[in-house]
């Protein structure tokens, strides 16, 4: 009967930090966590872009043409700094959500800010260098993009702009216009370094998932009897920025004692549902165990090369390890509770 009582209160706008605050706050609670979502878009295209890039090099070098594999390597840094900026750019703005202390949260602004100059600088230095070194015959090659590598030189002006403009937020605008920070407060745990390299574990598989479960419904073959795999690891790909979503925008929102009460049933909901993703993948996997390679090769060659999708096998483990370590940690509380 609690457990009824708590899955009503799922939804209840009480229970949600949002209830407590004033307009403005909400108007940049809603800001930030539009522009988190548009973040992760263009970061989960980025980095499957500069996988696919890192992943051609290697099949040259596996095919024996080593000369060439270097030279995609070169050309591609550009995809792969293009990665690391629109990522950075993400954790910027969750410097802007975080952290209820002003000096701490304009130390964490600061520094961000500086990690995307120095990628977004790097990257637009490179384009440059490479163009008069003969690493580009044009700025506008078209491949892998139509646009690359103008559209790289164009990503890293933005980001820098970004960049700058956060800089001098904190060190003018700040001061006389305090930004008022919504904040879901901080992240406390003991083993803090464990726990945020965790974290950037899930949020890589989170932007491959993404992209992957969208870019797989154009290039997976779901005919000639493989739609039963098709589909069940479109849905594995999906699951794990559907976790990081309910993590970061129905967990992080609750009141810290809606959260102790909630973990435990959201662990259930989540353990459930992941397990019942990770079985319809296997259970495919098992019925069509060329699939893999033949349905999927043109999505990562070098992972469906031996017939088992290693991309995917670590996609499925972490919604898994995310639900157990949340059971674990919703049984612990209510064991304190009690």
């Amino acid at each position: 009967m609690g457990q009824v009582v708590i899955m009503k209160k799922f939804f209840d706008r009480e229970a949600f930090l949002l209830s407590g605050f004033d307009k403005k706050q909400k108007r940049q609670s809603l800001l930030v966590s539009l522009l988190l979502v548009l973040f992760f878009i263009v970061s989960a295209f980025t980095f499957f872009n500069a996988l696919y890039g890192f992943v051609d090099a290697i099949g040259s070098i596996v095919s024996g043409s080593i000369d060439v594999a270097l030279r995609d390597i070169v050309r591609s840094i550009p995809l792969i700094l293009s990665a690391f900026m629109s990522i950075w750019a993400l954790l910027l703005l969750q410097a802007f959500y975080r952290n209820p202390n002003p000096e701490r949260w304009k130390k964490s602004v600061m520094k961000d800010s500086i990690c995307l100059l120095c990628f977004a600088l790097a990257n637009l230095l490179f384009v440059i260098i490479g163009r008069f070194a003969g690493v580009y015959l044009s700025l506008v090659e078209g491949s892998p993009s139509p646009w690359y590598p103008l559209d790289s030189v164009l990503f890293s002006l933005i980001f820098i702009a970004l960049g700058v403009l956060a800089i001098l937020y904190v060190k003018r605008v700040a001061k006389d216009s305090p930004y008022v920070v919504p904040s879901r407060g901080e992240v406390r745990c003991k083993a803090r370094g464990l726990y945020c390299t965790f974290l950037a574990f899930w949020l890589l598989m989170a932007l491959f998932g993404f992209s992957a479960g969208l870019f797989s419904i154009f290039i997976y073959d779901f005919l000639h009897g493989h739609a039963f795999f098709g589909v069940a690891t479109v849905i594995a790909y999906l699951m794990p920025p559907l976790f990081l979503a309910a993590w970061e925008f129905y967990y992080h929102e609750l009141k810290m004692e809606n959260k102790k009460r909630f973990l435990l049933p959201l662990a259930i909901v989540g353990l459930v549902v992941s397990i019942f993703a990770a079985a319809l993948y296997f259970i495919s996997l098992g019925l069509d165990r060329d699939a893999p390679s033949n349905a999927g090769f043109g999505m990562f060659p070098i992972a469906f090369a031996a017939s088992v999708n290693i991309a995917t096998m670590l996609v499925v483990a972490c919604p898994l390890i995310v639900s157990i370590v949340a059971l674990i940690n919703g049984l612990r509380l209510r064991k304190k509770a009690n």
